[in-house]
């Protein structure tokens, strides 16, 4: 998902906020929590991006649904702002640009690892190891299944990939054939 500048001031003021108090982890999970629920149901969404909802509207529903929840009052201020300023259908995006400014605060770098066959949790540490070693950094990793793949597994970890599949072993062991060939 492509997050907009607008997101982005959103989500940097909130962390700016939450970070004074020290809340900044437990923000990001409940704005993960809400954003997620606007994803998965689109009755919710389609409220929020009713034009023919008021501003004022968007306000009691939010303060309505969240009141009593355990909400955290920074995140509940921002979920009420952005209601205010009809832009709460920008959520999703606010808690992916507050996932990475926090990312960028902690030192932490995403990625994302296909495989053939899901991989087992040993075979998880051993990946993650492998590139905390070689970017010296913090991995988060997610892992999905490609059904593409014959075998091995591709890693997409920042702006580097490692490719450890079958297929890339074939072409190299092709290319080393030609060469002894020729």
């Amino acid at each position: 998902m492509k997050v907009n500048e607008v997101s982005r001031r959103y989500a940097k003021a909130l962390l700016a906020v939450v970070k004074q108090k020290g809340v900044h982890a437990k923000a990001f999970a409940e704005l993960q929590a809400v954003a997620d629920a606007f994803k998965t149901d689109a009755t919710i969404a389609a409220y929020f991006e009713n034009p023919m909802v008021t501003a004022t509207q968007k306000v009691a529903a939010v303060k309505a649904a969240f009141a009593g929840k355990g909400l955290s009052e920074e995140v509940m201020n921002a979920l009420v702002l952005l209601a205010e300023k009809n832009r709460i259908q920008l959520l999703p995006e606010i808690a992916l640009a507050f996932q990475g400014y926090l990312d960028i605060e902690e030192g932490v770098t995403r990625g994302v690892v296909r495989s053939a066959q899901p991989l087992s949790a040993e075979a998880q540490k051993e990946i993650e190891a492998k590139a905390a070693k070689v970017l010296n950094k913090k991995i988060v990793l997610t892992y999905q299944q490609d059904p593409k793949l014959l075998g091995g597994a591709v890693a997409q970890i920042g702006g580097w990939t490692f490719d450890d599949s079958i297929e890339t072993h074939l072409k190299k062991l092709n290319e080393e054939l030609n060469r002894r060939a020729n």
